[in-house]
């Protein structure tokens, strides 16, 4: 599995890099994991290098370490999975 670690758009909701990405000829699907300061772990298929993206999307390759510390800041129950993905939080239903 490969990681990236990106930065949503500064104060313009539903803008990130996944088009860029996927003019690339790769997929980056996002993970729950979501930090305070807009930044975020994806998934990525395919073998897009994030030097070839924009700047302004601020996209960084990481490892699976790097990604899961990511995660366990946000929720410090956060796992590894088979499949390279990481958990997250249950959601909450309302009772």
């Amino acid at each position: 599995m490969r990681y990236f670690h990106y930065k949503l758009s500064e104060e313009v909701w539903g803008t990130n890099p996944y088009d860029a990405v996927a003019a690339l000829g790769s997929l980056l699907d996002p993970n729950w994991a979501v930090a305070i300061d807009g930044y975020r772990i994806g998934y990525v298929t395919g073998d897009c290098d994030p030097d070839d993206l924009d700047p302004v999307w601020d996209v960084t390759e990481v490892t699976e370490a790097q990604a899961l510390a990511f995660c366990q800041a946000i929720w410090e129950y956060a796992e590894v999975q088979g499949d390279g993905r990481i958990s997250g939080p249950l959601p909450e239903f309302p009772e």
